[in-house]
């Protein structure tokens, strides 16, 4: 259960499509007091999904000498670097963000930002995202 977990939040935050928080939601209305094992299996996984695409972004270009053309989706590299530009590594705070999390992520790499100041940015990005999903969803279930 938890592993499936983790594979389903590593995944959705590469670049391939995925939905770790229909899964966690589903988990947590079956064994709701496993609540903070699966808060930390989806942030920790998730994250580390966001540190492969960082960690392509690093070993593809040298940020500002070439253009991002293969991405899937040049409009999000285009929304995602103002962010980069002006917050830096706390850009990545965004990091879980549908549009522009994976772009922020990739190009993050790209620009040779700290990784350490990236991992807690997406780490603390995500485990907010996931915990305001969990409360949310326990919020509506009691209802």
């Amino acid at each position: 259960m938890l592993v499936l977990l983790f594979v389903s939040a590593f995944v959705s935050a590469t670049l391939l499509p995925g939905s770790s928080e229909v899964l966690l939601l589903s988990l947590a209305t079956q064994v709701p007091e496993q609540w903070l094992s699966l808060l930390v299996v989806a942030s920790v996984g998730n994250t580390i999904g966001g540190l492969v695409t960082f960690a392509m972004g690093w070993g593809a270009f040298n940020y500002g000498n070439r253009r991002f053309t293969w991405l899937p989706n040049i409009s999000e590299q285009t929304k995602a670097k103002p962010w980069l530009s002006q917050y830096g590594a706390w850009s990545l705070l965004m990091s879980w963000a549908p549009v522009i999390g994976d772009a922020l992520c990739f190009i993050a790499g790209a620009a040779k930002l700290s990784v350490w100041q990236c991992t807690l940015a997406m780490l603390i990005g995500k485990t907010i995202r996931y915990t305001l999903l969990l409360l949310l969803g326990s919020s509506i279930a009691s209802i």
